[in-house]
């Protein structure tokens, strides 16, 4: 017993609903479907690779909200929760076997989603793609999937009602994302920024601004995929974004720690609430 079986199982379970089904295979899909449609626009699939990013950064947290939210708030909804904790299974090893059962769909839909991009510009665009970027790709979306899985976990593990836990995992997103990417004009991260500076009578820097800016999982995912476009960032425009600053918050590593530590948090904060709690 213990951490695999919780995992085994729950991905068991989790395979028999059409959400499993539904995020790697929508996910694929839509990767799919933009290699398809750039085919006559640019001759290289790393150029792709960053549209794909953006896909990534906006809407992949929405593919994994549900099929994460309810993964331990849905166990104990239904009672189930008793049965496993009734098995010599410690808490931690439920929780972990949680976080393994979702990451690994998570991670599947990564790796199948890029594995149908890169067949597709194998065979049609001018230009061969490179195992060793979309490898790195790979790994830095993975990063990114695993950070908001552990966000979306840890709500799941605090709550005890299905409408708290989606409201929990769509204000995250709305957030971390949303709202720190500007998307509402009016109320947005730099709204938010002019409004304190100048209630302190003050001007919040540029370097200040970037600084939070890049602290969003979502911004520090599309500042990590910068590896993935060396020695090649002349080619387009696009990657005009990636020049050097001189501060941290323009360093890849800087941007992995980012993700890696709100996933760290999040897990923290996720098992400490789930293991404080009252299961019956």
């Amino acid at each position: 017993m213990g951490t695999y079986t919780v995992a085994r199982d729950d991905f068991t379970n989790a395979r028999r609903s059409y959400i499993v089904l539904g995020v790697i295979g929508v996910f694929t899909a839509l990767v799919g479907l933009i290699f398809a449609s750039e085919i006559s626009i640019y001759d290289d699939p790393y150029r792709v690779l960053w549209d794909v990013s953006i896909l990534v950064s906006f809407v992949f947290p929405l593919f994994l909200a549900p099929l994460v939210y309810l993964s331990i708030a849905g166990d104990r909804i239904s009672g189930t929760i008793k049965f496993s904790m009734g098995l010599p299974n410690s808490r931690l090893e439920y929780f972990a076997g949680k976080l393994v059962s979702r990451f690994g769909t998570a991670a599947a839909a990564v790796l199948s989603g890029l594995f149908v991009g890169f067949v597709v510009s194998l065979a049609t665009y001018a230009n061969t793609p490179s195992p060793v970027r979309f490898a790195t790709f790979a790994a830095v979306t993975i990063v990114y999937a695993l950070t908001f899985v552990s966000i979306f976990l840890a709500i799941s593990a605090a709550t005890t009602s299905r409408a708290r836990a989606m409201f929990g995992a769509l204000g995250a997103y709305f957030v971390l994302v949303v709202f720190w990417f500007g998307f509402f004009p009016l109320v947005n991260l730099q709204t938010v920024l002019d409004a304190v500076g100048s209630l302190l009578g003050t001007e919040i820097s540029e370097t200040t601004r970037d600084y939070l800016t890049v602290l969003s999982p979502g911004t520090a995912y599309l500042r990590a995929t910068e590896p993935v476009y060396a020695g090649v960032m002349d080619q387009y425009d696009t990657f005009a974004q990636f020049e050097d600053s001189g501060e941290l918050y323009g360093q890849p590593w800087f941007t992995l720690l980012v993700m890696l530590g709100w996933t760290a948090l999040s897990l923290a904060v996720g098992y400490r609430s789930f293991d404080r709690s009252e299961l019956g």
